[in-house]
């Protein structure tokens, strides 16, 4: 998104270009007369209710989600009251049936006491074996725990009903690891030993380690959530996953196809080429996309105009030249020039991006004060229009060169633009009745400098955040309406 926006400022042609697995499409972006990258929407992390992975699993991905998002923060991770608070604020609110809520609170108070219990083994401030240690932690989550989700009748009227995972201490005390395939699933002894074994090792780091946080390249981290994830499977009667598997639905890894990837790089490459062609660069350039049709891998089609709901190209953008010393420029100095650059028939609100005001006609305290005490060079005003009789605009802020001639360093210069009319606050944000459109009064023109960036669109790794978030890669719909874009 940084780079399409900066483009917008530019007035820059971007080619835009990525793959997921067998899908993979190539983009010309001609910023303000084809659509941005913004303009098409994206696939979002699908969420899934707490009690559906706390209480009714039923696919793999709840369970990996359980084990990675739950029972590991809460045996591993920091000690947050807080966050344990909210856990148990998420359940109340996501769940009308009070004896579910009141079986998964317990759940959460009683895996606190199991937390407790794996920090007095990693300071060895307890006798326990490493099996009588273990064996506590399997009981409460898979034994007890399910049988309390049992007597909740009402979860199983429609449901099949899990099963508490039945084990000896032989299975999991008495026999060592062995090296174990990545590539297909283990069995429910092969699981016991690698709970156990992982358990054991996470916990002997906590003596040095304050917490421990998931990382798909983490063996320890990793062992343990495959081996959580399948012995609940085992419990709730759900397919088992692999190793390799799980690693990348809890890694978000989308797997890279070499075929697809060299693919989609030599249509990039060659329409890369129609951007130096003038006028014609915009019709003759194509948007390149995996095909849903068995007979062809590609489709193409012409390029669309700008979406008038889009967040980031309904906005006029431009680069605002200052002086390299911004202790130069007042605040008032600035205004006045924008006032006199664009017409605006009254006064105009002046703002930084992260919403903080500088300026409006009933806030005139920053205006003898110098930029540099609000913004520096890379920093982006947002201009209103108090009579909102023009649309807002967004300046990038910028140097100036350093070859001008003397004097002119001190000069303002901006950028030349063509501000449409105001439009209502429904146009700027996304539509919500699907296919509804408005009209845009006027192209935006601007100046392109010689040069193209070129994108290349990589997958990146979901942030964590409190919520439970992971991709369904089956999820992503790849459709667009008459095209089949994404």
């Amino acid at each position: 998104m940084y780079v399409n926006k900066i483009a917008l400022f530019t007035g820059v042609p971007l080619m835009e270009s990525g793959t997921t697995g067998l899908k993979g499409q190539v983009q010309p972006i001609f910023p303000y007369k084809t659509e941005c990258f913004a303009c098409l929407p994206k696939a979002t992390p699908k969420s899934f209710p707490v009690c559906t992975i706390r209480s009714t699993p039923s696919k793999p991905i709840h369970c990996i989600t359980w084990a990675k998002n739950f029972l590991f923060p809460q045996l591993f991770g920091e000690n947050d009251e807080e966050q344990h608070a909210a856990n148990q604020q998420g359940v109340s609110d996501d769940s009308d049936n009070k004896d579910e809520v009141e079986a998964l609170q317990k759940e959460a108070n009683e895996l606190l006491e199991l937390k407790r219990l794996i920090q007095a083994a990693a300071s060895k401030e307890t006798n326990s074996t490493d099996a009588e240690f273990v064996h506590k932690i399997l009981a409460k989550i898979f034994k007890e725990d399910i049988e309390r989700l049992l007597r909740i009748e009402t979860l199983w009227t429609t449901r099949a009903k899990p099963t508490p995972l039945q084990y000896t201490k032989d299975e999991y005390s008495n026999l060592k690891v062995s090296e174990l395939s990545d590539q297909k699933p283990w069995d429910k002894q092969a699981n016991l030993l690698q709970f156990s074994d992982s358990l054991i090792r996470l916990t002997n780091r906590l003596s040095s380690e304050p917490s421990i946080e998931f990382d798909k390249d983490d063996e320890d981290t990793l062992d343990f959530i495959v081996a959580a994830a399948n012995l609940r499977s085992y419990v709730f009667g759900i397919e088992i996953k692999s190793k390799f598997d799980i690693k990348q639905i809890a890694g978000n890894i989308i797997p890279a196809v070499a075929t697809t990837n060299a693919i989609m790089a030599g249509f990039s490459a060659v329409s890369s080429i129609h951007m130096f062609e003038g006028d014609q660069a915009i019709a003759n350039s194509r948007m390149v996309y995996d095909s849903a049709n068995g007979l062809k891998f590609v489709n193409s089609t012409k390029l669309d105009s700008p979406a008038h709901s889009c967040k980031a190209c309904s906005i006029v953008r431009g680069i605002a030249k200052l002086p390299t010393n911004l202790k130069q420029v007042t605040l008032a100095q600035f205004r006045q020039a924008l006032l006199e650059k664009y017409g605006y028939s009254d006064d105009i609100e002046i703002s930084t991006s992260d919403s903080r005001l500088l300026y409006d006609y009933d806030f005139e305290d920053n205006l003898e004060k110098p930029l540099s005490q609000f913004v520096g060079f890379g920093d982006v005003l947002l201009i209103s229009d108090s009579d909102e009789v023009l649309d807002h605009i967004e300046l990038y802020l910028d140097g100036h060169d350093n070859d001008l001639a003397k004097g002119d360093e001190a000069k303002i210069s901006l950028p030349e633009l063509s501000i449409p009319a105001f439009r209502k606050k429904a146009v700027v944000e996304e539509e919500k009745e699907e296919g509804k459109q408005e009209d845009n009064a006027d192209e935006q023109h601007r100046d392109n400098e010689d040069g193209v960036i070129v994108l290349d669109d990589e997958e990146e790794d979901e942030e964590e955040d409190d919520a439970i978030e992971i991709i369904d890669d089956d999820e992503v719909d790849i459709d667009k309406t008459k095209s089949g874009k994404y």
